[in-house]
């Protein structure tokens, strides 16, 4: 567990490894609220937080997940049955996935296979409807002398939303400010790229998302891949300068997803040689291995979709 300080910690959900996802805990007079849930086995380190920090489980006013991809909702049911009077927060379009998950597993499925999601995230619990709170954009949640504020964050996906705490004005992005593991340093700070896993990437609602964070002007955003950045206006010209070279990847590739992903490799490895940030593997490819498949996965099913239309 890191304090953050203000009331805020964050917790590694050891979600396949160390320094792949964090789940967020925030506390203030004793009320708390927890920003995602990773997978069902995160739930024991989420509890060994409260117990160090003596927070009591009746205590917790809210679970809040920004979107429903199972890396961030995989344990909300799980969540809710050790936390009785807490409530579930998600976005108005996942809701319904978080009551009856059935749908959004065979989904998860299909990109991973169904041996590999077992595995990952064991059985996905439905939560009771009426346990859920589906916020509409602006909607405030207070707990102690704190304020969640609820914004509509596509992009990502059309069911992600982000979490703005007044008080210390920090951000939780979930996927909607990329991705930034620990070892991508550089001279002036952390570095981001975007995500555009499948199956909902849009390239101008991202960026559109990115400037609506921008403007809400905040110290410090807390991403779930992984941690704290900030450096905002860096990553936020970062991010909406990737979404553009995604498009063009994609576009020059006519959606080939082996292209794609030869070409988002070339991308993160120029951005690391310009950042001066060491891999922590021999390639690129072997560092980002995941989130390269996944992008290009995701840039491939929008280079479709977008035909389609």
């Amino acid at each position: 567990m890191r304090s953050y300080g203000g009331g805020i910690y964050g917790i590694d959900a050891h979600y396949e490894s160390e320094g792949m996802a964090a789940i967020y805990l925030l506390v203030s007079e004793g009320r708390a609220a927890i920003i995602e849930t990773a997978h069902n086995a995160s739930l024991p380190h989420l509890l060994a937080a409260l117990k160090a920090l003596g927070v009591k489980r009746e205590n917790i006013d809210y679970i809040c997940v920004t979107h429903v991809h199972l890396d961030h909702a995989g344990g909300a049911g799980s969540y809710m049955r050790e936390f009785p009077q807490a409530k579930l927060v998600v976005h108005p379009r996942g809701a319904r996935h978080m009551v009856s998950p059935a749908k959004l597993v065979e989904g998860v499925k299909a990109v991973y296979g169904e041996a590999e999601t077992e595995r990952i995230y064991g059985e996905i619990i439905p939560v009771a409807e009426e346990r859920v709170i589906a916020p509409e954009d602006g909607r405030e949640l207070k707990f102690g002398e704190m304020t969640l504020v609820c914004y509509d964050a596509p992009g990502h996906a059309k069911h992600h939303m982000i979490f703005f705490e007044k008080s210390t004005r920090s951000l939780f992005a979930g996927d909607a400010f990329g991705i930034s593991y620990r070892w991508m340093k550089g001279a002036d700070g952390r570095w981001a790229f975007p995500t555009a896993s499948p199956v909902q990437f849009d390239p101008a609602a991202m960026t559109a998302t990115t400037e609506k964070i921008v403007a809400l002007a905040p110290e410090q955003i807390f991403i779930t891949h992984f941690g704290e950045l900030t450096n905002v206006r860096k990553n936020a010209a970062l991010l909406t300068e990737g979404v553009k070279k995604y498009v063009e990847i994609t576009e020059a590739a006519s959606g080939d997803k082996a292209k794609i992903k030869a070409g988002l490799a070339e991308l993160y490895r120029e951005t690391a040689e310009k950042e001066g940030t060491s891999l922590p593997a021999a390639t690129v490819e072997e560092s980002l291995r995941v989130d390269l498949e996944l992008n290009a996965q995701g840039l491939s099913c929008w280079y479709s979709n977008s035909r389609k239309k």
